[in-house]
């Protein structure tokens, strides 16, 4: 599931930190302005991902920080899935032209 959003949240500069959750691994996605946008959690039993819980609700998450516009950020990903993804160009190499 990561592995098909992320990229494009990437290129919005949606960012993730590593975070607790109710006690068990997760972590807490945030917008450029660094509000929060939603968190995630792993329900993990001996070792191994049992379940993985997303929530948006601006109400169960808002005691984490400011609350982002999930509405804007979608749109924003729509338009980003719409747009090729050209990647930056490596530090310190120049155009031969």
């Amino acid at each position: 599931m990561l592995g098909t959003v992320f990229p494009l949240l990437i290129r919005i500069d949606v960012s993730f930190e590593p975070h607790e959750i109710n006690g068990q691994p997760g972590a807490i996605f945030r917008d450029r302005d660094g509000k929060v946008l939603h968190i995630m959690a792993l329900d993990v039993l001996d070792g191994r991902i049992q379940t993985v819980r997303g929530v948006i609700n601006p109400d169960k998450i808002g005691h984490i920080g400011p609350v982002a516009d999930a509405s804007a950020i979608d749109r924003e990903v729509k338009r980003a899935r719409r747009q090729p993804h050209v990647p930056p160009e490596p530090v310190g190499r120049r155009n031969a032209g």
